[in-house]
């Protein structure tokens, strides 16, 4: 047999080698990219899962953008905070279940220190911005975790559907709306921790 013949052989089979290869590689992506697909209604539903405990109402559709104030009076708007899960919180000194409430927040923040893909906001809707810090000063949550913010408006809470305080929502990473919390909820206890823990998961 003379090498010329031999020699194509082997450059027939390098051939079908590296064909055999690329189709390899490009199934072992479609895999992949199936596989990932697939787990995102698994993890969405384990969120939901993990925070029925919590009685959420689902929401969707984009945030109401908005632009409040800090105690100092430094403005902050929602959209300086996309990438992170942002839990918006409304609230008055003069709303009874929020003075029930308000300690909870606090507990779940200290529970998420040191996370940098959370973010809680407490946005008071009193007329008189310097009615909180003394507020805060009697209920000693002076040095909260909670990002304390004042709504000149008085009425942000309205844009994002509820008449009644306090009233919670959960704005993914995207700004889109994901879940709703009217009235009081006890954040303090381990459950809020898992849902929460199990949104940053999503």
């Amino acid at each position: 047999m003379s090498a010329a013949p031999v020699e194509e052989a082997e450059e027939g089979r390098a051939w079908l080698g590296g064909v055999a290869y690329v189709v390899f590689i490009v199934l072992g992506c479609l895999w992949v990219f199936w596989f990932a697909a697939s787990l995102g209604p698994a993890t969405r539903a384990a969120a939901d899962a993990a925070c029925r405990a919590l009685e959420p109402e689902l929401r969707d559709g984009p945030a109401p953008d908005f632009e409040v104030e800090t105690l100092a009076g430094e403005k902050v708007a929602l959209g300086q905070l996309r990438g992170k899960l942002v839990i918006v919180n409304f609230w008055a000194t003069w709303c009874e279940p929020c003075i029930r409430e308000w300690p909870q927040l606090d507990r779940l923040a200290e529970r998420l220190a040191g996370r940098d893909d959370v973010e809680i906001l407490a946005i008071s809707v009193d007329q008189d911005k310097s009615l909180v810090a003394p507020f805060l000063a009697r209920m000693s949550l002076e040095q909260t975790g909670v990002r304390v913010l004042w709504d000149p408006t008085g009425k942000l809470h309205n844009a994002f559907g509820s008449e009644k305080l306090p009233d919670t929502y959960f704005v993914g990473p995207d700004g889109e709306l994901v879940h709703a919390y009217i009235n009081v909820r006890d954040w303090g206890r381990p459950a809020a921790h898992r849902c929460v823990e199990s949104m940053l998961a999503r």
